[in-house]
């Protein structure tokens, strides 16, 4: 009886513990995001060259997915990303410096920086370009022109900021994604020869510069996927074809 009595014991304990495992790991709303002093201390744990000072904003991207902007130790403007996983807030990386980087939502992209006021920006131009093509495929030739847009952000008054791309960007974007879908190319002929998203930057007085303070330092991701973009090339005034 008493060997019964243990054998059911242990049983219901078993049960027990898999049942709380399974709780746990039911998928549930996030909760509130982290409070300044803990995002501070996760980012130590794991990457603590970042030192992080000042949290300067927690910007929701969507429900799940949040942007800290940061002021570290010996004032450099960097930035963390962090995603809701697992039922729990997780860094999903994070970077010494500011410079701007792409995610891409499920609705929309945006493009996320945190310029360090000593660089002197005054405003970020970004650009979708797409080179001229020529090619011939089964007799057929076939000329694409050359496409150039650009989107302005003022850097005035706030260093840090997230903004969507414009809708006609968006709308092309997604056009060219299925186009490419449907003739068969891959992510890198996709990236290497179809529209791509460049950026200059220029001081308050419109003369074209480089934020090299905002670019340097290392970064650090977990694991977590998260920024789509992570580097955008610099274009420069020569190699662009408009008047802007």
């Amino acid at each position: 009886m008493a060997k019964k009595t243990k054998k059911i014991i242990l049983l219901v304990a078993i049960l027990l513990i898999i049942g709380v495992l399974s709780f746990t790991q039911i998928p549930k709303d996030p909760d509130l995001f982290l409070s300044d002093k803990q995002v501070i201390k996760r980012i130590n744990s794991f990457f603590s060259e970042a030192q992080p000072k000042i949290i300067q904003d927690r910007i929701f991207l969507d429900d799940t997915h949040v942007f800290v902007p940061f002021i570290s130790e010996d004032d450099g403007y960097g930035m963390s990303f962090w995603i809701w996983k697992n039922n729990k807030w997780r860094a999903a990386s994070v970077n010494e410096g500011g410079e701007p980087q792409v995610w891409n939502g499920e609705k929309k992209s945006k493009i996320i920086w945190n310029i360090n006021p000593k660089d002197d920006v005054g405003e970020i131009r970004f650009f979708l370009k797409k080179e001229r093509e020529f090619m011939v495929a089964d007799g057929v030739d076939t000329y694409q022109h050359r496409m150039e847009m650009m989107h302005r952000i003022s850097l005035q008054g706030k260093m840090y900021g997230v903004e969507e791309y414009p809708d006609h960007w968006q709308e092309l974007l997604t056009q060219y994604v299925e186009i490419q879908a449907k003739d068969g190319q891959n992510e890198f002929l996709a990236l290497e020869d179809g529209l791509q998203v460049f950026t200059s930057f220029y001081d308050a007085k419109g003369k074209e510069t480089f934020p090299h303070t905002s670019f340097t330092g290392n970064g650090y991701s977990t694991g977590n996927d998260f920024v789509d973009v992570p580097f955008l090339v610099q274009v420069h005034e020569n190699e662009l074809e408009g008047e802007y």
